[in-house]
């Protein structure tokens, strides 16, 4: 009649040993896949105090370097910085009226007589009313289904005032330059990115580690269980 109540005790007791001898496994892998866990943006603004920094405004005429050992990009950035900003603007937007703006007040108007106009007599070449932007959401290069195909494109016809004056370095370079500034999801499929690298949202990060630690858990419950009662 005793026998029973002795084997619930010695249930309950391994069932609290297995609590115990659980527990700090659970701290620990829980507290490593925090470590490696990307902080939310709640994280970012509750880690430190508030403060109202202004944020300079870059000078968009400002001329750019090339590092000691420059990528494609930072040629591509120099590259289109001599050759392209003038008319597509320091952030590919095009040549809008707020672009041309930046310019000296003599050369904002561009089709004045004796400037960019088409006109006889005119001292440079001519240029559109309308140039579309080139980098951004509204990048008129998204038709191109690769890197080496918008490389052929400036080879042949950029600058438009002196088509071929690019090499073929500097056309790679500011075709890899481009792509880079076109959002990933307006590039025409077959485009891979300078470096690219999608990430999980942190939200499926923590889910996938949530799993993974539940696993760890229900697996070192089951080997516990193994041992208290092994196979006859």
């Amino acid at each position: 009649m005793s026998a029973a109540p002795r084997l619930g005790a010695t249930g309950l007791r391994t069932g609290a040993l297995r609590l115990v001898m659980l527990l700090p496994i659970t701290l620990a892998a829980g507290f490593s896949f925090r470590l490696d866990a990307p902080a939310s943006s709640s994280d970012a603004r509750s880690s430190g105090p508030q403060t109202a920094t202004p944020t300079p405004e870059p000078d968009p005429l400002a001329i750019p370097t090339l590092p000691e050992n420059p990528g494609p990009l930072d040629v591509g950035r120099v590259t289109y910085y001599y050759n392209c900003m003038p008319c597509h603007g320091d952030k590919g937007q095009g040549l809008t009226d707020e672009w041309r703006l930046v310019w000296e007040e003599d050369h904002q108007d561009c089709w004045s007589r004796g400037c960019h106009g088409g006109k006889a007599g005119d001292q440079a070449f001519p240029i559109p009313r309308y140039i579309p932007p080139v980098m951004g959401p509204s990048s008129s290069l998204t038709r191109f289904t690769s890197e080496e195909a918008l490389s052929d494109f400036l080879w042949t016809s950029h600058p438009p005032q002196r088509p071929g004056a690019l090499d073929e370095t500097e056309c790679d370079a500011l075709a890899a330059f481009l792509i880079q500034n076109i959002p990933p999801s307006t590039i025409s499929p077959g485009i891979p990115q300078v470096g690219e690298a999608k990430l999980k949202q942190p939200s499926q990060v923590l889910t996938l580690r949530a799993a993974a630690l539940l696993a760890l858990t229900l697996g070192a419950a089951w080997l516990i269980g193994r041992q208290d009662h092994p196979q006859s």
